[in-house]
């Protein structure tokens, strides 16, 4: 019997080179989705919590008498912080009254009304000048649309308290100096005196140091006994009332960033959560370092490599809802920018950052 005839079969297709395909096909979709997203939807893992750190000074030199905060605790405006020995100051404005009475009786004048009235016109300025602290900060803050506009109107209703208080303690005091007669008006002996008195009372109040706004005293050093001098930070001050997010993007990210566009943020102290914001503020510039500062020679930026690294410039945010509870002044956060209505960017974006929010567990 004949054997059949061999037959030669056609090679079958290498599987691999479809998976090939497929893979390069995959990885130029999403490189060139990346690029669309580096500049329709932004983001940024180099991100803080940022607020004003204050070192609060006293104004006057002495030996702390009262500490009236612990470490970390909050504070609210005005709350007393620590207190200065106020004796000497009490003797100097003693001694302030009995000069200036000693003019008055020079001059045939009884000085009583006026030292009453400078003592008043002093506590009205100090009240003054702290109202317009905290109408400033109300409308700062009210303009970034962290306070509501009744803040505002509550602390500019406070200031024109103060400023008419202090108008009124002025008027008592022209009043006051001027039965004083007309000679004892232009008499330089009584204004001299009279500056030296407010000097005193005013180095007087200045032994009490107030927190000047909502806050939180943080690495507390200080402890009764302790002698602080004027100018010095005596305590470190967290204005919790006035916290963003500093973020640092690429500058070839930054090409439709613009102020009020909505953002996302992820905060690593609180996994799986996510917060809105907006952008405050795009960073104009960044230092070079093109001059060393010990010799003052120019320094050269020296690249490796066949991609230049790339510059990256400050974002500033703020909080649609405030600063979440549990984050920290330098927390660290992930941000990314919407910069308009893109559907397909936009919800990569969002689901990029759902993803990074669910690996913050493990972080």
């Amino acid at each position: 019997m004949t054997p059949p005839p061999h037959q030669e079969t056609a090679p079958s297709a290498n599987p691999l080179r479809r998976v090939a395909l497929i893979v390069v096909l995959l990885a130029l979709i999403f490189f060139v989705l990346s690029v669309f997203m580096e500049r329709r939807t932004p983001s940024s893992s180099q991100a803080q919590v940022q607020a004003y750190v204050v070192g609060i000074a006293p104004e006057v030199t002495g030996r702390v008498v009262e500490v009236n905060v612990t470490d970390n605790a909050s504070v609210k405006p005005d709350q007393v912080l620590f207190r200065i020995d106020p004796a000497r100051y009490q003797i100097a404005v003693t001694e302030a009254e009995a000069a200036l009475a000693r003019v008055g009786q020079s001059i045939g004048a009884s000085t009583a009304q006026v030292d009453a009235v400078q003592a008043r016109l002093v506590q009205a300025q100090a009240s003054r000048d702290n109202a317009a602290e905290q109408l400033g900060r109300a409308t700062e803050l009210t303009s970034r649309g962290v306070y509501a506009k009744t803040k505002l109107d509550e602390a500019q209703l406070a200031f024109d308290q103060a400023q008419a208080a202090v108008t009124a303690a002025e008027a008592d005091l022209i009043s006051a100096q001027a039965d004083l007669g007309p000679a004892g008006n232009d008499n330089p002996e009584l204004k001299q005196a009279l500056a030296a008195l407010e000097r005193a009372q005013l180095d007087l109040l200045r032994t009490t140091a107030r927190a000047p706004s909502t806050g939180v005293v943080t690495n507390l050093q200080l402890s009764i006994g302790k002698v602080v001098s004027a100018g010095q930070s005596a305590m470190t001050f967290i204005d919790v009332g006035t916290v963003w997010i500093a973020a640092a993007f690429k500058e070839n990210s930054l090409e439709k960033v613009a102020v009020g566009n909505r953002a996302e943020v992820l905060f690593d102290a609180l996994p799986g959560q996510i917060f809105r914001a907006k952008v405050e503020s795009v960073g104009l510039g960044v230092s070079h370092g093109s001059t060393d500062p010990n010799t003052g020679l120019p320094t050269i930026r020296n690249n490796s490599g066949w991609v230049q690294e790339a510059q990256r410039f400050p974002v500033r945010l703020v909080m649609d809802d405030g600063r979440p509870k549990g984050v920290r002044y330098g927390s660290q956060a992930t941000v990314v920018i919407y910069t308009g209505d893109h559907p397909v960017t936009n919800a990569w974006g969002s689901l990029w950052i759902r993803i990074m929010s669910v690996l913050t567990y493990v972080n």
